[in-house]
């Protein structure tokens, strides 16, 4: 851990490369697949990663701010 708080490097890689693989996917399944159920199940699960990749992205960047303002204010 830097002066500055922890890397964020290799979580921005995980999140970019989920979303990415997201993306890639339903952009797939759009141009190339019929409407099937296992089409608009793999379209949903892909929105559901994206939504839950982005919201723990964000809720752990505020916990990690939060945490290292409280650890500098007691010390």
């Amino acid at each position: 851990m830097s002066a500055r708080g922890p890397s964020w490097k290799l979580r921005r890689r995980a999140v970019f490369g989920s979303l990415v693989f997201s993306m890639l996917l339903i952009i797939y399944v759009a141009i190339k697949w019929d409407s099937t159920p296992l089409a608009e199940t793999l379209v949903l699960g892909a929105f559901a990663l994206i939504g839950t990749v982005v919201a723990a992205y964000i809720g752990g960047a505020v916990y990690e701010d939060v945490r290292i303002n409280n650890q500098q204010e007691e010390g």
